[in-house]
């Protein structure tokens, strides 16, 4: 494992430092998205009540009105940026400055990392922050990318034990750095806690003294957790982190979910990261090795576009388009040749850092597989590390660095394109609300929304109200429309079904704007067959698409449906 940083590796770490940092600039001030706003209002409650951070309600889906049972997430992040908040308010851009070091953190660890066990840190490294998964994810306010970079960092101080074993202070120290950022990583989210097997796993695997340094590393993180599980047990009634594996137990084993999982695991895995696709191509057109595999993944890919992803559940709104059918083809492909030629057994069994290393990867894939809800881009981000270290590892996989330049080349513009086309989706929601209540004025009646994500946050600052379904009324109270309320919703954000409460009432069209796109991409989008953040909502992480990026309506209560019969409680 090397150690001494020359001038040519910091140059790199600079142009590194640039590649990560750089392209995020121009979207500072992107508007809140996704399930942002409910860490940003994780943060507010820790500003006003820091031992306390779920303790309130919050409308948002249909688990439970109550933060400490929705949200399936610790709030180190929001912790985090709760001073930023309490120092410089909540403005967008404050809240994606705040954010800035965490991709900049996990593009210096990696390089670490690369460095130590590939030989080569800077292509790795440029690979991994020019794919869509990680460039996107690092303009959202969410915990992804953070979660990334405290890994990355452990990976990183775990190396460094291993490499000081002459030296037994030193040694110590990164082990206990080790042991504390996986602590920090498992608050973060509560995938990080898969540190800790990792962790223990190195140490057997590469560490002659292994029971004290596991020890030392384990301690750490298994105290920081046991006291949140205790502390969220005692002031929420249960331990936080186990409610939220929840999840595992709630997924549909049914062999229709099952298939459709896998397979969609494979296919995101190569589509949101894109290098198993370029390496797809390169052993197809321009080398002989994986040839076979290359030609039998993307058949493979072809069948699953075509059989296994249109009868997936819970089923998409649209069919898969032939662009996206593509997509997912040669996304599977592309990860079927990787996975072929990286987990080979000849290459397992070569070293016990490519054990380790298999065991990196094949953790994060079974968690996507199958005890992860649904399958994203984030997914497919954790897994990208282990698997390009084994590509570069290998002498008959690694990538030229001309390949790897001329494959940053391509994916970047592409994951800037995404990203914009990320960004512009949330920031339609932030000037329509601006809009709908420019439109409604001084004019009487309550305002009401139907939707979350970021609509939700930019209409409750207009003074809107979200409708509450049937099952929250028993604890908010009927969401009693009156003649003259006004109703804004929107076609593809909504997550709670309050049908019931609309069918009780005649409205009137006030207000209705379609928000269209010249950039033919989509990243959210069920029209598009896009599912950046959720297979459920597309085929694909992302699609070429120009079905409208968003429909928003606002309507106006004008009467009571009088045939509208109250549902049975």
């Amino acid at each position: 494992m090397s150690r001494a940083l020359g001038p040519a590796s910091r140059r790199e770490i600079g142009m590194l430092a640039a590649l990560a940092v750089v392209p995020l600039l121009p979207f500072l001030s992107a508007a809140v998205s996704i399930d942002a706003p409910v860490f940003i209002a994780v943060a507010r409650q820790i500003a006003a009540s820091p031992a306390d951070p779920f303790g309130f309600d919050m409308i948002w889906d249909p688990t439970s009105p109550w933060v400490a049972e929705f949200n399936r997430n610790p709030p180190l992040l929001s912790y985090y940026l709760a001073p930023w908040i309490g120092w410089f308010g909540e403005r967008e851009t404050v809240l994606h400055a705040a954010l800035l070091p965490f991709p900049l953190i996990a593009a210096l660890s990696f390089y670490g990392i690369a460095r130590r066990l590939a030989g080569d840190g800077f292509a790795p490294t440029a690979l991994l922050v020019a794919t869509p998964a990680f460039l996107v994810l690092s303009t959202t306010v969410m915990l992804d990318v953070p979660v990334v970079a405290g890994m990355l960092f452990t990976v990183y101080a775990f190396l460094r034990a291993v490499e000081a074993e002459a030296s037994r202070s030193a040694r110590i120290r990164w082990e206990f750095a080790a042991g504390f950022a996986a602590a920090a990583t498992g608050l973060t989210k509560y995938v990080g806690f898969s540190m800790a097997p990792l962790l223990a796993a190195g140490a057997v695997l590469l560490m002659p003294r292994w029971k004290l340094s596991m020890l030392r590393m384990l301690s750490v993180p298994v105290v920081a957790w046991g006291l949140w599980g205790a502390y969220t047990a005692q002031i929420y009634g249960n331990i936080h982190f186990l409610e939220s594996a929840g999840m595992v137990r709630e997924k549909n084993l049914l062999p229709v979910y099952f298939w459709n999982q896998v397979a969609t695991t494979l296919v995101y895995q190569g589509a949101a990261l894109v290098f198993p696709i370029l390496m797809w191509l390169r052993a197809l057109l321009f080398t002989r090795k994986g040839t076979e595999i290359a030609v039998i993944g993307v058949l493979l890919g072809a069948a699953v576009a075509s059989l296994v992803l249109p009868d997936g559940k819970p089923p998409r709104r649209i069919s898969i388009g032939t662009e996206e059918g593509v997509l997912a083809a040669v996304g599977f492909a592309g990860t079927v040749l990787l996975w072929a030629l990286c987990l080979r057994p000849k290459r397992l069994l070569a070293s016990a850092l490519d054990r380790w290393l298999a065991l990196w990867l094949g953790g994060f894939v079974f968690f996507t597989m199958f005890l992860n809800w649904h399958v994203n881009a984030a997914d497919a981000l954790l897994a990208a590390p282990p698997l390009l270290l084994m590509v570069f590892r290998s002498p008959d996989l690694r990538p030229s660095r001309r390949f790897a330049f001329l494959s940053v080349a391509s994916m970047l513009p592409l994951s800037i394109a995404l990203a914009w086309a990320d960004v512009h989706q949330a920031g339609f929601y932030r000037s329509v609300a601006a809009r709908i209540a420019a439109e409604i004025g001084d004019s009487p009646g309550q305002r009401w929304f139907v939707g979350n994500w970021g609509l939700q946050y930019y209409l409750e600052r207009e003074g809107f109200r979200a409708l509450v379904p049937i099952q929250y009324e028993r604890r908010f109270g009927e969401s009693a429309l009156s003649i003259g309320d006004w109703v804004a919703s929107a076609r593809n954000t909504s997550q709670l079904d309050v049908k019931s409460n609309l069918r009780r009432y005649r409205m009137g069209v006030r207000g209705f704007w379609r928000h269209e796109s010249w950039l033919p991409l989509r990243t959210t989008n069920p029209d598009a067959g896009a599912g950046f953040y959720s297979h459920h909502a597309g085929h694909v992480p992302f699609a070429w698409s120009r079905a409208p990026v968003e429909e928003m309506g606002l309507g106006q209560v004008i009467g009571k449906n009088r045939s509208f019969t109250e549902p049975l409680r």
